[in-house]
C-alpha cells in the first residue's frame, strides 16, 4: 500500500470502504486499487498487483506474506531486503 500515485503504472481510483488501521489506532481510506513497477538493483522490474492507494500514509507497506504467496522469496539483510522470484518445476 501507498499514498503516493506517482508510484502507480495503472490505478483505478474507488471508494473501496475498506480502512486500514496502524498500530497508533489512526484509520486510513482506502481510496484505489492499481499496480506499481521499479527497477530493482539487479534483474528484472518488479511489478506488483492489487496495490492499494492510502492517502495519508507516511511510509509504503508491503505484504511479505503476500510476495511469498506470488512465488517470491524475500531475505533481510541490514538495510535491504532482497526479492527474487522462485521459479515453479
Amino acid at each position: 500500500m501507498t499514498s503516493d500515485k506517482n508510484l502507480f503504472n495503472a490505478l483505478e481510483e474507488k471508494d473501496l470502504k475498506m480502512h486500514i488501521e496502524m498500530g497508533d489506532d489512526r484509520r486510513y481510506s482506502v481510496l484505489g486499487v492499481g499496480t506499481v513497477s521499479f527497477q530493482r538493483e539487479h534483474g528484472a522490474p518488479l511489478t506488483l498487483t492489487d496495490v492499494t492507494y492510502v492517502p495519508g500514509l507516511k511510509m509504503d507497506l508491503v505484504s511479505v506474506a503476500m510476495l511469498e504467496e506470488k512465488g517470491y522469496d524475500i531475505v533481510f539483510n541490514k538495510e535491504k531486503a532482497f526479492i527474487r522470484h522462485i521459479a515453479m518445476c
